[in-house]
């Protein structure tokens, strides 16, 4: 009698502990869908979950390390100076990434929300590729991305509840780093090697060259046998189908437009910026209307990561992120753990080359994920170098 009766007051509490699994799955999808509805759903629900995490935090007596509060506080400091020192024509929305840094460093230290975020991030990416699926069976959709820009209207790339396809790639590899995670730590099931094939599949349809280079380093790392097997074929695969792959990841006119998007920026910033923007910034992520319109594209939204960040917060922001980033490179390396030191800095420094998403939420989910298996991570984990054989 005593048995059942522990088992039915078990039983509450079990269901209970699924619907919190369940919803909490739930607001982690829904915070990766930058482009879901109408109004900026994600930003609001990364903010809310920041506020609920902090009183979490203080109800419970936990403190977030000094290493994080110190670059919380140095990155608050530069962007409320650029704030208001280019006021009328500064914009608020450079306070986010202070939001998204705060959001990355309390969920890293909720070691359980690794494996939600995991499941959250593969509902996202299914549904994505459910999207690519149905723009073809049922016509054109607001989730997928037709490549007219490289000649290739046919090809409809994956971008899931996202605004571009490199933020669905980002999400990709974000699972991915996850994934390996699970399988250094021999907790993968046959559930996740099926679910694996999927997310190959998501990637796969993005069409992205950025999320193919990482993906490539990831197999680099891991499958080092793999790594060279596909760069072998790949060449014979590019000299048979040279023009399809020319205009699908070497595509010149995508390369040279990349560098006529840059174009307000040099204007901006190396050309009218006094010592003081130089320091601290402009104070807001976009060129002015004025100078952008008598450039190519007439756009003053500026796609490089570097770019964006020396006009937005100047030298000083730039110097804080990296420094930041190096920093935690080295910290994965001291961990004895190449591959995530490794896919860290090339992620933040040279992808960011390419473009940048400082101020959506996709990169600091990912960069939640990062923390969160660093923290998971023992201190001393012997790891094969990189010269190892391969797996």
């Amino acid at each position: 009698m005593q048995i059942n009766l522990e088992n039915s007051l078990s039983y509450p509490a079990l269901l209970t502990e699924k619907a919190v699994r369940v919803g909490l799955i739930l607001f982690f999808f829904l915070t990766s869908c930058t482009q879901l509805v109408s109004f900026q759903l994600d930003k609001a629900l990364m903010t809310l979950f920041v506020g609920v995490l902090l009183f979490h935090f203080l109800f419970s007596g936990k403190k977030v390390p000094n290493q994080t509060f110190f670059v919380l506080v140095s990155v608050f400091g530069i962007t409320f100076l650029s704030y208001l020192l280019n006021l009328p024509d500064s914009s608020l929305i450079i306070f986010f990434p202070i939001i998204g840094l705060a959001y990355m460093s309390l969920i890293g230290e909720e070691e359980s929300f690794l494996d939600i975020i995991y499941w959250a991030l593969f509902i996202h990416i299914v549904l994505g590729i459910w999207m690519v699926f149905s723009s073809y069976l049922f016509g054109m959709n607001i989730y997928v991305h037709p490549m007219y820009d490289k000649g290739l209207p046919f090809l409809h790339a994956a971008k899931g509840f996202t605004t571009t396809v490199q933020a669905y790639g980002t999400l990709v590899i974000t699972w991915f780093l996850i994934f390996y995670y699970k399988k250094g730590s021999s907790t993968l099931s046959f559930g996740d090697k099926i679910a694996y094939g999927l997310v190959l599949l998501g990637l796969i349809l993005t069409f992205n060259r950025n999320s193919f280079l990482i993906f490539y380093l990831i197999l680099f790392f891991k499958h080092k046998r793999l790594f060279w097997l596909t760069v072998i074929a790949g060449m014979g695969f590019y000299l048979y189908f040279f023009e399809f792959i020319n205009k699908l990841i070497f595509n010149v006119s995508t390369l040279s437009s990349r560098a006529d998007l840059l174009q307000a920026f040099r204007i901006a910033f190396f050309e009218q910026t006094d010592w003081m923007g130089y320091l601290v910034g402009h104070g807001n992520n976009m060129v002015a209307d004025g100078i952008a319109k008598g450039t190519v594209y007439k756009t003053g939204y500026i796609e490089n990561g570097t770019s964006v960040l020396l006009f937005t917060y100047g030298f000083i922001g730039y110097f804080i992120y990296l420094i930041s980033i190096l920093s935690f490179s080295v910290l994965f390396f001291l961990k004895r753990n190449v591959f995530y030191a490794g896919m860290f800095f090339y992620i933040f420094i040279i992808a960011q080359q390419f473009t940048h998403e400082f101020f959506s939420t996709t990169i600091y989910l990912q960069l939640a994920v990062f923390l969160l298996i660093f923290n998971l991570l023992p201190k001393f984990e012997k790891k094969d170098s990189i010269l190892s054989s391969a797996e």
